[in-house]
């Protein structure tokens, strides 16, 4: 089953701005404008996968 060139794309984008989203929490937490439920080390975590899967998807076009 062939997919879309943009399909991947589009999933990319999403992780990536998920991930961006992760770290702006993050930062916001340490910061203190935010109660973060978590330290800024499990955000960081958190978006280099998010980062890394995103790489991959782009590198699939």
């Amino acid at each position: 089953m062939q997919t879309e060139r943009g399909v991947p794309n589009i999933l990319a984008s999403g992780f990536a701005g998920a991930s961006l989203l992760t770290l702006v929490v993050g930062a916001a937490g340490l910061v203190g404008v935010y109660d973060a439920p978590f330290p800024f080390a499990i955000y960081v975590i958190v978006a280099l996968v998010g980062l890394s899967l995103a790489w991959t998807l782009w590198r699939l076009t």
